[in-house]
């Protein structure tokens, strides 16, 4: 009977703090399952054949829902009333107040207490973190697996409400032996900033049965040796980390092939030791987190034994050197180091902080030094990507006639928002990588920024090119494939674009295929949209190649259209 009713209060706690009232997503289901019914195999009357699956296959199945989901199976029979109590995966999210109309703005903007009367009805609804801890907390209560491979949450963290309950959560988690531990967390809005992080307990730093742990907006002081033997994959996001601390995570993890930092700060050299430690990937530096004249401030990155390392986010006014990658095999570059300022918004409904990026043509004298200097100290990569703020410094250096970084990687992939300012970065790139046999063009899936006003407004990016073709004349030898992805295949009209494919099919001597496809495909497209599409392939099609076996493949009304030269 006390089973019965924990039961039911968990659901009723599930359908407080995750609403299922959208109409509009309950017609597209139904739709979607109208639709299956068409094409399912016939049963008999009353015949179900997922029950008849044994515990292990329906756990597994269980295993890839999120808890919420996997504990409203149990109304569907007596069978799968408890199952979900057996499942070895357990996570947990509070999706953002801000974003479900649950959070008022004055609760948003910590005015809570002065214009909030904390005994109103309404005062004590607002916040439904009440429901999420109780729903956690019957949850773990009735949870029978004596193992667990996976244990995540995720939610706006403050420690003077959560810290406890928190704490019973990770030693729930490692009692059941946890494989993969995160804990997702973080504050309610950028003014909350350095209040209170939630501290890792001791017990958490001798584990021997963790193997990938994912933590943001915590700390770490471990009182004695540090000791997780069994970790390979670290992921640590908005959190103060010493060089100390990096020093013993690496100690103490001897088996740790990646580690991940995300908006991290306090760290001013990154010197890894590590005989294990084969991806190392940096996400931005939180530079809103320190104090003083920031300016002059460089972050050294020694890493003898990694093979794969990536630089991204935004690096704002800190000087990032590569001293030694000597094992490196693949390097990522798609970091910016622009200036931001804190802007706020406010309406009727919400209120918040966000940040804006500005440039200053001053600053770009120091960039290229910057920047040149880290494509050098991984000229000997194999894979070699550059991002979209890379790119316009490289195309600055470039229009300018500074000598430029001479890249041997075979594989080489260039995120461009195929700009005014693109072409130039990208010819020389392609004029100082002459071994590239495999060339991938990615359009950025975040806004681009407007650059420089005097990278625009001060050459013609075609003429620009044209004027260098002497030196591409030998280029492009060993090119084999060309990978583009758009946004959209309407990018296919822009001058640039045309221009940029024209060149690499009529220069690239061995080529053996393009294949052009679609970030985002259009639901439905319009006649005109078809013609038009239409249209731009057939005038790729018509290019001249100067491989006899060079085949360009085309998407087109979610199939690809596909044309081969030798045909």
């Amino acid at each position: 009977m006390e089973e019965a009713e924990s039961s039911a209060s968990i659901h009723c706690f599930y359908n407080r703090y995750y609403p299922t009232n959208n109409s509009e997503e309950e017609e597209e289901d139904e739709d979607r399952r109208t639709k299956s019914r068409k094409h399912a195999p016939i049963l008999e009357k009353g015949e179900d054949r997922i029950s008849t699956l044994p515990d292990s296959i329906l756990l597994s199945i269980l295993s890839f829902l999120p808890t919420r989901q996997a504990i409203r199976t149990g109304v569907l029979s007596k069978r799968w009333a408890y199952l979900w109590t057996s499942v070895p995966s357990l996570s947990f999210e509070l999706e953002n107040p801000h974003l479900s109309g649950y959070y008022h703005k004055h609760v948003a903007m910590d005015d809570f207490a002065r214009e909030v009367d904390p005994m109103d009805d309404f005062a004590r609804k607002v916040d439904p973190m009440d429901d999420f801890i109780s729903a956690v907390d019957h949850t773990l209560l009735l949870h029978t697996a004596p193992k667990l491979t996976n244990f995540s949450v995720r939610f706006e963290y403050s420690p003077w409400r959560k810290a406890d309950h928190l704490d019973r959560w990770v030693r729930f988690a490692t009692t059941g032996k946890v494989s993969q531990l995160s804990l997702h967390l973080c504050e309610r809005h950028i003014s909350d900033i350095g209040l209170g992080r939630y501290e890792l307990p001791q017990h958490l730093y001798a584990n021997e049965f963790v193997s990938e742990f994912n933590f943001s907006y915590c700390k770490i002081f471990p009182n004695g040796l540090l000791h997780w033997s069994s970790l390979k994959h670290l992921c640590i996001g908005q959190s103060a980390l010493c060089e100390d601390v990096i020093r013993e995570v690496l100690m103490g993890s001897p088996r740790l092939e990646s580690l991940e930092l995300h908006d991290c700060w306090e760290f001013k050299r990154l010197d890894i030791v590590s005989e294990s430690l084969r991806k190392l990937v940096i996400d931005s530096y939180a530079i809103y987190m320190l104090e003083g004249n920031v300016r002059e401030l460089e972050l050294e990155i020694v890493a003898p034994k990694i093979h794969s390392l990536e630089i991204l986010g935004n690096f704002e006014m800190i000087k990032c050197r590569i001293k030694d990658v000597s094992a490196l095999v693949e390097a990522k570059l798609d970091f910016d180091m622009r200036k931001s300022r804190n802007c706020y918004y406010e309406d009727d409904y919400r209120a918040y902080y966000y940040k804006e990026y500005y440039e200053e043509e001053e600053g770009y004298k120091e960039y290229q030094d910057i920047v040149r200097d880290i494509l050098d100290s991984v000229h000997h990569v194999k894979k070699l990507t550059v991002g979209n703020w890379c790119l316009m410094i490289v195309s600055i250096m470039s229009v300018k006639h500074l000598p430029s970084p001479l890249p041997k990687c075979q594989c080489l992939t260039i995120v461009t928002s195929m700009e005014k300012w693109s072409l130039p970065g990208i010819g020389i790139l392609l004029q100082s990588s002459p071994y590239v046999e495999t060339l991938n063009i990615d359009f950025p899936l975040s806004f681009v920024w407007t650059p420089l006003a005097f990278l625009v407004s001060r050459y013609d990016e075609v003429d620009h090119w044209k004027s260098k073709e002497i030196y591409f004349k030998f280029l492009l030898r060993c090119l084999k494939f060309i990978k583009i992805k758009l946004f959209h295949f309407e990018g296919i009209h822009t001058k640039k674009f045309t221009f940029l494919v024209q060149f690499l099919l009529t220069d690239a001597k061995v080529l053996e295929k393009m294949v052009i496809t679609n970030f985002l495909s259009v639901q439905n497209p319009t006649p005109n949209m078809l013609l038009k599409s239409l249209q731009g392939a057939l005038m790729l099609l018509s290019f001249p190649r100067s491989s006899p076996h060079a085949v360009v493949m085309l998407p087109y009304r979610g199939g690809k259209i596909e044309h081969d030269l030798r045909t």
